[in-house]
């Protein structure tokens, strides 16, 4: 069997906008487009592989998308970013200045970059818990006099319900997630 030789990249299936460099051996996908703006780059290395309706915005600097990296349908990257070398980026997964390093995988839906979510900063010795107590002292002396204490009678053993509604169920369910003898792997 004889193969093919590389076809070159036609622009007819996606959109192509500013200062954008495109590997001949790059496979992209219908839908998709691929925006610089001024003073901006976008690079797509040899063998990438862009899928349907990605999106890639370009602005403050460049976005490469080195060699053999897989970005799925539906990516969104923005900014400026650099996708390694074989990384794996999940379907509709956002990137937003953010470096993805060689070999690693994004899983789909994944949001990177996104600044907005950022945690609060806190001081390591500060516990969380400070907030919860009390700023002026609580009375801890007993009572003067003791409550009056019921005349003891015979203990009964407490009486078990044993109908739980759905408990088949749920057991069922259980076994399913945590089967041990079911792995798909030897």
């Amino acid at each position: 069997m004889q193969l093919s030789p590389p076809q070159p990249v036609s622009t007819s299936q996606f959109c192509v906008i500013g200062d954008v460099t495109i590997h001949p051996h790059a496979k992209i996908a219908p839908g998709v487009i691929l925006q610089a703006a001024p003073q901006s780059k976008i690079v797509i290395g040899a063998s990438a592989c862009i899928g349907i309706g990605a999106v890639i915005q370009a602005f403050d600097g460049t976005i490469t998308v080195e060699s053999n990296a897989v970005l799925g349908a539906g990516v969104l990257v923005l900014g400026k970013a650099t996708i390694g070398v074989n990384a794996c980026i999940g379907d509709c997964t956002t990137i937003i200045n953010t470096d993805i390093v060689t070999q690693q995988v994004i899983p789909e839906g994944s949001l990177m970059g996104d600044a907005s979510r950022s945690t609060i900063d806190e001081s390591p010795n500060r516990s969380p818990f400070d907030d919860s107590l009390p700023s002026t002292p609580v009375n801890t002396a007993w009572p003067s006099s003791p409550p009056p204490i019921p005349n003891p009678t015979p203990a009964s053993p407490p009486q078990r319900q044993s109908h739980v509604i759905g408990r088949a169920y749920v057991t069922q369910m259980l076994q399913v997630l945590f089967a041990r003898n079911s792995s798909p792997y030897p």
